[in-house]
């Protein structure tokens, strides 16, 4: 397990690499002069073309990306903003953790809801009750996030004044401020593991094991629970690794409509702005931590399959045995 670990963390190397050289080909080519944005549009040509020059902007991209590779996997220095001139690790510091508890609130409504969602339409298959929940999960995939999230603010904010509608709080106070952005980032993620906890569900519960644990008497609640949907899981948690991707990446939407501080904000104003540093350096961070995740999928992989487990076991023991022989 331990070796398999390390092979991962090790093909993570090759991945942020390829991420960091993507981004920054295409904020080369984006359009727009980020000397002109530094410095206004009061700005003279000359101080324009010294300001190029002091970012580096004229020299050859070939050298810049070296440059900046060296920089950062080298020195680990994600350099500072070309805007503020604040250093982009320490943001990036303050600001993921508000993404990742976005992120993770997101997941847990969408995995709460729809793992229960779709066991109830696979047991109850053809009914009503499949049929509604289905519908459900197709309302969730129809509705625009950003949609849904104004009409939540118009509801519970301005209405009824239950919730914030912007910004962060602090401590157990805090929470509250995620839970209308986490609901509304939920809805697509809630569908997708309802549809896919039901397949899985289904495919199960026509096994032979099954009809025979029936057979003996275990109480239905225990062979749905214990045998169907603890032999559904590696389906859905691999859709739970893709979901929490996308609700990383959907974060930027979110975190725009209500004025949350994180990743998503501090990307899209450097977009806007042209700062690269900026948005390079926080497409490393959101590329590292969605490898994270998915290294984290593959090892719950063995954790609820036990014929993986083994595989790795075995793996294990044939080395020691070559090792005596």
């Amino acid at each position: 397990m331990l070796k398999y670990v390390l092979k991962r963390l090790i093909w993570m190397i090759p991945i942020v690499l390829g991420v960091a050289i993507l981004v920054f080909i295409m904020m080369t080519f984006c359009p727009g002069k980020p000397e002109e944005i530094i410095l206004g549009p009061s700005a003279t040509e000359t101080e324009l073309v010294a300001k190029r020059l002091e970012l580096g902007l004229d020299d050859p991209i070939v050298l810049r990306l070296g440059r900046y590779m060296s920089d950062v996997f080298i020195h680990f220095d994600l350099g500072k903003s070309w805007l503020t001139n604040v250093d982009i690790t320490s943001s990036i510091k303050e600001r993921l953790p508000r993404t990742l508890m976005l992120t993770i609130t997101t997941l847990l409504i969408s995995v709460g809801i729809g793992i229960p969602l779709g066991v109830i339409a696979a047991i109850k298959q053809n009914k009503w009750q499949d049929s509604l929940c289905m519908v459900l999960a197709l309302i969730g995939v129809a509705i625009p996030n950003f949609w849904l999230a104004l009409l939540l603010v118009l509801q519970f904010s301005v209405k009824l004044n239950w919730l914030p509608a912007l910004g962060i709080g602090t401590g157990l106070a805090g929470i509250k401020f995620y839970i209308l952005p986490a609901i509304s980032g939920s809805t697509g993620g809630l569908a997708s593991c309802a549809r896919q906890t039901r397949s899985a569900m289904l495919d199960v519960i026509r096994a032979d094991y099954i009809t025979t644990a029936r057979s003996k008497g275990v109480p239905e609640r225990d062979v749905i629970m214990k045998h169907a949907l603890k032999n559904s899981l590696i389906p859905i948690i691999t859709v739970m690794g893709t979901m929490f991707g996308h609700f990383l990446g959907g974060a930027m939407i979110i975190e725009t409509i209500f004025a949350i501080p994180g990743m998503g904000t501090y990307i899209i104003g450097a977009v806007n702005s042209r700062d690269y540093p900026i948005v390079q350096g926080g497409s490393i961070f959101l590329a590292i931590t969605f490898s994270f995740c998915m290294l984290i999928v593959d090892l719950l992989y063995a954790l609820v399959d036990p014929r993986i487990k083994a595989q790795y076991a075995s793996g294990r023991k044939k080395r020691k045995v070559k090792a005596n022989a």
